[in-house]
């Protein structure tokens, strides 16, 4: 039992020291940036088709926010998406 926990211990230090191996990630960073600038952008086409909608409805249709909020909502967390997808890539 002692062995198994000392190799545990022994090889989380090994992985803690040892540098990432970034070699030939340039196709991976790539393909993640393509789909970064493709969420955002989405997001911003969504967020502000969104936006439009909420608009359009309170102003020509009067509709109280209880109508329009699970749209805006909506617009505010595919909006979201694109941001949580910059910080995971960068």
């Amino acid at each position: 039992m002692k062995s198994n926990l000392k190799l545990a211990y022994v090889s989380a230090c090994c992985l803690m020291v040892s540098p990432p191996a970034f070699a030939q990630f340039s196709k991976g960073t790539t393909m993640l940036n393509s789909v970064q600038t493709w969420l955002t952008t989405i997001s911003v086409t969504v967020v502000t088709m969104a936006l439009m909608f909420v608009g359009i409805r309170m102003v020509f249709n009067a509709a109280q926010w209880n109508d329009v909020a699970p749209v805006f909502w909506g617009g505010v967390v595919i909006g979201a998406a694109a941001g949580l997808a910059s910080m995971l890539v960068s």
